[in-house]
């Protein structure tokens, strides 16, 4: 693995490609960085994603202060709660997958289907800042000039 740096907009060193990426990532935090320049931290995550060698990807992003449901956990999903503590359960969760492919400094990510049905066939796009073992994946502005920011450090194989 090359070390490398984005600088502005620009990438120092080699050009990203694919294999940068693939192998599994946990994150370091998250940051919503509004248009004025400032900070603000999010909430603590428990997070993975992780990239194939052959162009797939999944990402699995929940808030770490989850409540637990009342159903035991027999059960994967969540049909045997009521639709309150479904809601709950999945506030602020973030999970999709999909295939992925690196252009230039940016990964876009094509959702095949998601917790969230709406992204299912759309194409996200993140900016990409690899150092080493640190990724950041920083989502385009909205129309306010907002955007976040996720980092992650490579997963240990041990």
């Amino acid at each position: 693995m090359t070390g490398k740096a984005l600088v502005g907009a620009d990438l120092v060193g080699a050009d990203l490609v694919g294999a940068d990426l693939v192998g599994a990532w946990r994150e370091r935090g998250r940051e919503f960085i509004a248009a004025d320049g400032s900070v603000k931290a999010d909430i603590p995550r428990n997070s993975q994603i992780m990239y194939s060698a052959d162009g797939f990807m999944g990402v699995l992003n929940t808030p770490r202060q989850r409540a637990r449901v009342s159903e035991s956990t027999a059960r994967m999903d969540l049909d045997g709660v009521d639709a309150n503590e479904r809601a709950q359960a999945a506030f602020g969760v973030v999970s999709y997958f999909g295939r992925y492919e690196v252009k230039g400094d940016s990964v876009l990510h094509t959702i095949d289907a998601a917790l969230n049905p709406n992204l299912a066939g759309t194409t996200q796009v993140r900016h990409v800042t690899l150092v080493g073992d640190d990724l950041t994946l920083s989502a385009p502005p909205d129309a306010k000039g907002n955007y976040f920011r996720i980092h992650w450090r490579r997963a240990s194989k041990t």
